[in-house]
């Protein structure tokens, strides 16, 4: 398939489920889609992201490859539609040790950025949740860093950083 071609055509959920339909568990078709997100030029990369956060949550495996290359480029992206899909797909992994810093980092970072979507700061406080297991010293931090925001912010933002404060214990 010309995922080129298929993805210029049409924007809908329909034409990304069918595209992600024909990728399916194959790493050989899943990696044409990562050479759009990287290479083709707009709107091609946001939508091939969509496709991304689709995969992901189908066969989270085809992801995996591609954990250090998402976690050093997300926060260079500028748009928000790409960075949600990425850090979407980021939730459905393990993210090995020697990444979990700088993520951990990217994290904190969107979190507290006045100019970040509500969406990039809820995937991102998903991520962190799931670190305080292993790095219960975040715990703090997290904390703090979610009652900071929970003034400026919305309601998909004060939903998701109570859900977290509780399972914190704060």
């Amino acid at each position: 398939m010309d995922y080129t071609e298929r993805l210029t055509q049409e924007h809908s959920r329909s034409n990304t489920d069918a595209i992600a339909g024909a990728i399916g568990s194959d790493p050989a078709e899943f990696k044409k889609i990562i050479n759009i997100l990287y290479t083709a030029k707009a709107p091609l990369p946001q939508r091939a992201s969509w496709l991304l956060a689709v995969v992901s949550r189908n066969h989270p495996e085809l992801i995996t490859p591609y954990v250090p290359q998402f976690i050093n480029s997300v926060s260079g992206f500028t748009i928000d539609g790409i960075k949600r899909n990425m850090m979407s797909a980021l939730c459905t992994q393990n993210i090995p040790k020697r990444l979990q810093g700088k993520l951990v980092s990217i994290c904190f970072d969107f979190i507290l950025s006045p100019s970040e979507t509500v969406a990039v700061k809820v995937l991102s406080l998903d991520i962190l949740a799931k670190f305080i297991k292993d790095y219960p010293e975040l715990k703090n931090e997290l904390t703090a860093a979610i009652e900071d925001q929970l003034p400026k912010t919305t309601m998909a933002f004060h939903s998701k950083g109570r859900k977290v404060l509780k399972k914190l214990g704060s």
